[in-house]
């Protein structure tokens, strides 16, 4: 697995992670903004990677 591909793993993962957390009772605002954070950091560690057409692309959320 490239880089890249795990960026992009993480990214969802993270994605994930928030939707979770959203759609809880009582969201945790702070475990929130931690993952909010992590996740911008991934992507911009991404685009370090990619062009910013393909980096768009990569990013779509995926309908799991």
């Amino acid at each position: 697995m490239t880089i890249v591909e795990r960026l992009i793993a993480t990214h969802r993962m993270l994605e994930r992670e928030i939707r979770r957390e959203v759609r809880r009772v009582m969201p945790d605002a702070f475990r929130l903004t931690q993952l909010k954070k992590h996740k911008l950091a991934v992507k911009d560690r991404l685009h370090l990677h990619l062009p910013a057409a393909a980096a768009r692309i990569a990013l779509v959320p995926s309908r799991r």
